[in-house]
């Protein structure tokens, strides 16, 4: 090994590292990536203090490359929508029978409720309400409008259900949800194994067009890749089904009896069977050669090498279930026909194997979620303000900064009662006892004015934190449900009203104003989306937080209170003081002066926050 010398400051890695000082990297050689084995430690300093690391560490540079993750990511506000559940551009395509947009959700139509059927034994999970591409391409100006920039569907390809998470096929988008009726036709003609037979369908091709205009506004699209399983309907599985051992797709599935037909379903659902897996991936090739080519179908769709008219990146679903060696090689195809494509995966956990740069740039950030509801929610279990804050610390500090500033920071999804009605239920352990028809101690209704504003603070700390927000289709116009289904209601559209039931079920007009208005604060401010994170003050006591986010010269500071009553704290001894200018309120605190030049008190309102900049 060549002798030590000092490489650079590596502000990524550790000046928003958030109140630890600065950190130089200390490296054998300039050149990191050729081929040689590189010695590197460690030297902290914060400004009047320098520590050194004793020890010695190696890096070998054939398989440990600089992670970075997607640039436009990091501006990234994201809303999640379930397509048949958004809005119904076209009711020519819709699946028969299809209830009223309006309709009250727990009522029956006149097809259900038959042959022994209950509201939930069938009746509402095979409901369809008509949601479709035409819908969504109309609406691509109320979500430019609302600030979003990133869009993440729910599966969009061919199955039977409503959330298309048992797929009949990766290579369409379902016919509903454009054309009706083109599916079966472009099935006949296609081998799966063969991309050279792919056809592409009116309703194909009509995503593609939604996607070129989602783009001219500037909206981010990414795909839900459900690459772990797929439907009973898939004509592989079919073939299987009829010909046993005989069939060309023997070794795709999870066969475990064929003399009496039995195969694994994912979580034991048997309309959703597994492909076979082994240890690196899948137990066929052409398992992984499928998923390859589905890949580059929807990432480069007319094959040209310019992947201008294709998605921007996929959300992966429990990718947990194939073996990491799969998803590094996917990753490296995927990057290979877009580096600035975005991987996220559905991760519910701390996710450190996950995020070191060989598979994803990020995942859903479940326990970003789960935090920050123990802080602001809970009362048996409420956390302090220095345990929410050192909980947060310590999953920045167990990624690397590229996939921190780029996390999926969301509070609820598909998978999940949505975020007022969790706040209707403080102490409860997250996604757990949250499904009406299993519980009959949760409480279904419509939330009091109380949850609301706590939604409104969430709303807030979502838009000024590190990491990308995601917004759960509905929860900016004050949507309201437990778990799966109830979380899946149609979208609301002031257009639409009056609905049934219409006080419980209309647009919430303040509560969507909030969160305009908490959107565009994170745009206008680029602290805010890329800038360090300091903590200034964990006051427990009066249940207030208080940081600063810092980006090329411009500081933010923020004060976020979670306590009903409106709070006066002292910030005369924090490092606020060493900053000189005038720190002029950009959010909250209406009626207070625009100008504090100084911090012997702040005010901060009940349940809500206050943002300043500092003009120097």
């Amino acid at each position: 090994m060549t002798p030590l010398k000092t490489l650079a400051v590596l502000p990524a890695a550790c000046d928003e590292e958030f109140g630890f000082g600065r950190c130089l990297l200390v490296a054998a050689t300039d050149r990191a990536c050729h081929g040689r084995t590189i010695a590197y430690t460690f030297l902290h300093s914060d400004g009047s203090t320098r520590l050194s690391d004793p020890r010695i560490y190696s890096l070998d540079p054939a398989c440990s490359v600089m992670f970075r993750t997607p640039d436009w990511a990091k501006d990234a506000v994201w809303y999640q929508i379930m397509l048949e559940r958004f809005r119904n551009g076209d009711p020519t395509n819709d699946p028969q029978p299809c209830r009223a947009w309006t309709s009250e959700w727990y009522g029956l139509s006149p097809w259900e409720g038959q042959n022994g059927n209950s509201f939930y034994k069938w009746d509402v999970f095979a409901r369809h309400y008509g949601g479709d591409l035409a819908g969504l391409r109309d609406k691509l100006g109320y979500l430019k409008d609302l600030g979003i920039n990133a869009i993440y569907l729910n599966p969009i390809f061919q199955a039977t259900t409503h959330h298309k998470y048992n797929a009949t096929s990766f290579l369409h988008v379902d016919e509903a949800f454009g054309a009706g009726g083109d599916y079966n036709a472009a099935e006949a003609v296609e081998d799966l194994r063969d991309p050279k037979t792919w056809t592409w369908t009116p309703t194909d091709l009509l995503f593609l067009d939604v996607l070129k205009e989602a783009k001219k506004l500037g909206l981010r699209v990414i795909l839900d890749g459900v690459f772990n399983h797929v439907g009973t309907a898939h004509p592989a599985f079919r073939d299987v089904q009829q010909k046993r051992e005989a069939s060309l797709y023997k070794d795709w599935f999870s066969i475990r009896s064929w003399e009496r037909f039995e195969y694994d379903g994912w979580a034991g659902f048997m309309e959703l069977p597994v492909f076979r897996k082994n240890d690196r991936g899948f137990v066929s090739d052409e398992v992984k050669q499928h998923i390859f080519d589905v890949t580059r179908r929807w990432m480069d769709p007319d094959g040209d090498g310019d992947p201008s008219d294709g998605i921007d990146g996929w959300r992966l679903d429990v990718p947990n279930e194939v073996a990491m060696p799969f998803w590094v090689e996917w990753r490296s195809l995927v990057k290979s026909i877009n580096r600035d494509a975005y991987i996220v995966g559905e991760i519910w956990r701390r996710a450190d194997e996950w995020l070191d740069g060989r598979s994803f740039d990020a995942v859903m950030n479940y326990p970003f979620a789960e935090t920050i509801l123990h802080w602001v929610r809970d009362r048996q279990h409420k956390i302090s303000v220095s345990e929410m804050d050192r909980r947060l610390a310590e999953l920045r500090r167990a990624y690397p900064a590229e996939a921190t500033y780029v996390m999926q920071n969301l509070m609820d999804s598909h998978d999940t009662d949505r975020l007022v009605s969790k706040l209707l239920h403080p102490d409860y352990e997250y996604d757990k006892g949250n499904r009406e028809q299993e519980n009959p101690t949760y409480r279904g209704g419509k939330p009091t004015v109380e949850e609301y504003r706590r939604a409104r603070l969430i709303a807030l700390i979502q838009m000024v934190y590190v990491g990308a927000p995601m917004v759960y289709y509905g929860d900016e116009v004050g949507m309201w449900g437990a778990d799966d289904p109830t979380n899946r209601k149609p979208m609301l559209w002031s257009d639409l009203q009056p609905y049934e039931k219409p006080d419980e079920n209309c647009v919430d007009e303040d509560h969507l104003a909030w969160y305009r208005k908490v959107i565009a604060l994170r745009h206008a401010h680029p602290a805010l989306r890329r800038g360090s994170f300091e903590t200034v003050l964990n006051d427990d006591g009066h249940e207030t937080w208080i940081f600063l986010r810092e980006y090329r010269g411009e500081s933010i500071l923020v004060a976020v209170n979670a306590s009903p009553l409106e709070v006066q704290i002292d910030l005369s001894r924090s490092a606020i003081g060493a900053r000189h200018g005038f720190w002029r309120t950009i959010f909250g605190g209406e009626g207070a002066s625009i100008a504090d030049k100084v911090f012997p008190r702040i005010s901060v309102p009940a349940l809500s926050g206050r943002v300043w900049i500092l003009d120097p």
